[in-house]
Parts: structure tokens; sequence; C-alpha cells
């Protein structure tokens, strides 16, 4: 789905401010690992304007092991999302058809993503610039596509910090079809000078409310079919 016009100046002044620092990154040394869907809440996508989720970029220097301690930048304000992680295994060029999108997703994970909500969320520039308020992953083990079936229809993810209960999955939050999120991604970077490459990941935006974490939380997020990812807060 295409942007309003209203909005599309925003957002290729946010993208190429988002790519140039992707590159620079990438120029000194940062392992590439791929890509993240942002604003995938339709209540949001309302609020700001657009009508289509947005696209930013992994940080390969913060990528976390399952159990690994999650360590926030200083003066950070850390949030927690869980997602579903794509891997794909060839280069999707921009327009690829739904069976060349669908056969290029190699495997699925789960996925926690570590963005700081004391970056800016206004304006949709300033979002973007910021790589949508992004600041590391962790990513579980891979399976075959098709075991994400039915996650959210099934209550999942479950999400516990400390013990209780705080977040579950939402229906609603992205297709089930794990293929228009890779198509979307690709028709994206296409547009602003970028490409989906082969062995790239995609974290397909968040099926839960982010939550606020502080430090000695503990969190264990049941992703059901999926599994289970636990890490703690340093």
């Amino acid at each position: 789905m295409s942007q309003p016009e209203t909005v599309r100046p925003l957002i290729a002044a946010g993208m190429a401010r988002q790519l140039a620092g992707y590159h620079e990154a990438l120029a000194a040394g940062m392992p590439r690992r791929g890509w993240k869907i942002g604003t995938n809440d339709p209540a949001a996508q309302q609020r700001m304007g657009i009508a289509a989720t947005l696209v930013g970029w992994l940080d390969g220097r913060r990528v976390f092991l399952d159990g690994q301690p999650y360590q926030p930048r200083p003066g950070s304000k850390p949030r927690i999302e869980a997602e579903v992680a794509v891997r794909v295994r060839a280069d999707v060029p921009a327009g690829a058809n739904a069976l060349a999108t669908r056969s290029a997703i190699a495997a699925i994970a789960p996925a926690i993503e570590f963005v700081d909500g004391a970056r800016p969320l206004f304006p949709l520039d300033e979002l973007l610039a910021n790589d949508i308020i992004h600041d590391g992953v962790l990513f579980g083990p891979e399976r075959p596509p098709g075991a994400e079936a039915g996650l959210v229809a099934a209550g999942f993810p479950l999400v516990r910090l400390d013990g209780a209960e705080v977040r579950k999955g939402l229906p609603g939050r992205y297709p089930d079809d794990l293929a228009e999120i890779v198509a979307h991604v690709a028709n994206l970077l296409a547009e602003h000078g970028e490409a989906l490459r082969a062995g790239d990941r995609i974290i397909c935006g968040s099926y839960i409310d982010p939550f606020d974490v502080a430090s000695g939380a503990e969190v264990e997020a049941d992703f059901g079919p999926l599994g289970m990812l636990r890490f703690t807060v340093a």
C-alpha cells in the first residue's frame, strides 16, 4: 500500500537521513543484519496520517542472544516488543510476484525488539531518521515457514515481566501471509535506493503493545509453536 501524498515528502526526507546513517555504520564495520517494520498498529498509523507500515534497519552491533542480558544505552528509556523474524534466502527485487516473494522466505524465528522510548516519535521524518527508535534485537531459533500460522489467534505470544503476564498477542497487527511484508520491504527499499538481499532478516512488527522495562527485569516471551525467549535487563 502506498502512503498518502501529504506525508511522502517527510518519508523521503526521513529515509534519506536514515539510510545515510545505515551506510555510515556499514562502512565502519557494522555487520549487515536486515530490516524492521515499524508502526504496524492501525491506530498509531491513523494518528500519524500514514496508510502503511514504515521500514528501518537492524543494528548489527546490537544483536542479543537468547538468555543474554540486554544492555540499554545510557540515557535511554528501554521498551520491549514481541515480533516474528523472517530470513530471506535470495535477493528480492521490487515488484516480485507473490510466488517469488513467498519462496524467498528461508526461515522464521521468534524475536524481541528493543526500542528507546526516549527518542522522538514526531515529526515523521525525525522518527525515520532515528531508525524508528530501534535499539537492538534478540532472535530465537529458526524454524521452517508456516510455524507462525495462527499465532495471534491462539493467544500468543504471551509475555511475562518478573513472572506476571503483561501482554499477549493482538489480532490485526500484521498479515498472516508474511510474504506480504517481504514484498513491502523490498518495494520500499527500492524506492529509496536500497535492496532486500539474500541473508537479510526482517522483524515484522510487534504482536503486542510495547512496554517499559528497567534494570533487573526478567522477561519471558512464550511464542507457542515458535518456542520461548528469555532475557534479563542489565
